[in-house]
């Protein structure tokens, strides 16, 4: 895909998307990259930082690329690579890592996918076991839900529902 200054950064997430199986998790911080650069093409081997930055300089704000996890890719990964890889990460990590993706995902405005967004919090509900997990899973839930007028009422009451249901199973 050709990424210029005329292409529309949801065209880019969708592209992202259905070809690697990458989201973006975009900053409400500005880039601090120069905006010197026209084009570039968005391709199976260029690198995951190459397309971080690319994309930030030319959409002018900070643009990091995560698997359907909602994990960050190496840097060093070319977008082929970060779409064939398996991450693998102690389960004792799963949950925090989880956590920061969804709060980086809650602080930017401008984010679409709300499947995507579903299914880190499903990830993240999988991952919960204590007390404190589902404090803050409710806590994240409710900045998201106040913070993106994309994320509706029956999405949250998904989330909540399941969340309730868990922590009935729990006994929490």
């Amino acid at each position: 895909m050709l990424v210029s200054t005329d292409t529309k950064l949801d065209e880019v997430k969708k592209h992202l998307k259905e070809n690697y199986s990458l989201g973006c998790i975009l900053s409400n911080k500005r880039s601090k990259q120069k905006h010197n650069i026209s084009s570039f093409e968005l391709n199976n081997d260029v690198s995951v930082r190459e397309a971080e930055q690319c994309l930030s300089a030319l959409f002018n704000q900070e643009i990091k690329l995560c698997n359907s996890d909602g994990y960050s890719v190496p840097a060093e990964y070319t977008l082929l690579q970060a779409k064939d890889d398996v991450f693998k990460l102690e389960e004792d990590h799963n949950f925090n890592t989880k956590i920061e993706a969804l709060k980086t995902i809650s602080s930017s405005s401008s984010y679409s996918d709300i499947d995507w967004v579903k299914r880190v919090f499903t990830q993240t509900l999988r991952d919960a076991q204590t007390s404190d997990h589902f404090k803050q899973i409710e806590e994240m839930l409710n900045m998201v839900f106040n913070d993106n007028e994309k994320f509706g009422q029956s999405d949250f009451n998904e989330i909540f529902n399941d969340l309730n249901n868990k922590k009935i199973a729990l006994k929490v």
